[in-house]
């Protein structure tokens, strides 16, 4: 797998090199590697008798070998590309959540493990997920095109997560939210997305949380740019800061 080399923004998503896995080839890569894969993988195959898991391994395992992404030897040796994307997205230092959707649409969601130097997007396509990685500094500028994808339009929402661990162990990050309401972005609190079906509009009172009510509450309109500033806030001070001030090129070999 090539190296994700450059600062270009605007062609991020396209260019990235991917490694599309399905959740019993993540699974079968994360157990010769020792590593416990995460929930959403695991998730994906929950409903499987134990037979069925392990016919479902078998077949991945058969397909890995036949992609190249395994070989055969004692040990079976993986791919170093491959290694390395499963590492990162088994035990990262940083976790991010996009999500988004819209009224009659499934909802969408990219994960991204982070470690100091590199990032993994999980992307879903076609029952499977593409995993992307790109360097850590870049990760505004991916969750900036990625928001880009998410706005939907009048009625759709998004979602940004992040979590890690700070100096002391203790666990940081937080949530930035927004909706679209008649082509104007909003941002609200995390627990009203997604909005229920009704939309407040720009000039009315949301109802009680009390009343379980998801209608969203609407302040002053914002940004994208205003958004991802918000997001960069709840990043470590090292990914943020290097970010906004590093606009050379970079490669990073996984």
């Amino acid at each position: 797998m090539e190296s994700v080399a450059g600062h270009d923004r605007g062609a991020l998503l396209a260019t990235l090199p991917a490694l599309p896995l399905t959740p019993a080839e993540f699974l079968a890569l994360a157990d010769a590697l020792g590593e416990r894969p995460p929930a959403p993988v695991t998730a994906e195959l929950a409903d499987l008798t134990r037979r069925q898991r392990e016919q479902a391994v078998d077949e991945a395992v058969r397909s890995l070998f036949a992609r190249g992404v395994l070989t055969a030897g004692d040990p079976v040796r993986i791919a170093l590309a491959a290694a390395r994307l499963v590492q990162i997205t088994c035990r990262p230092a940083l976790r991010t959540e996009l999500r988004w959707g819209k009224p009659g649409v499934p909802d969408q969601v990219v994960r991204i493990a982070s470690v100091t130097d590199a990032s993994v997007a999980a992307v879903p396509q076609d029952g499977a997920v593409r995993y992307l990685p790109f360097a850590t500094e870049q990760l505004l500028g991916f969750l900036e095109e990625a928001a880009g994808l998410a706005e939907g339009g009048d009625g759709s929402w998004g979602l940004v997560s992040v979590v890690y661990r700070d100096g002391a162990g203790r666990r940081a990050g937080g949530e930035v939210a927004w909706v679209d309401v008649g082509g104007t972005l909003y941002e609200v609190p995390a627990a009203r997305v997604p909005p229920s079906p009704d939309q407040a509009s720009p000039d009315e009172d949301s109802a009680s949380d009390e009343d379980g009510d998801r209608t969203p509450v609407l302040g002053e309109p914002t940004t994208r740019a205003q958004l991802v500033a918000a997001v960069a806030e709840l990043l470590p001070g090292t990914v943020a800061d290097r970010e906004s001030t590093d606009d050379s090129n970079t490669a990073v070999n996984v």
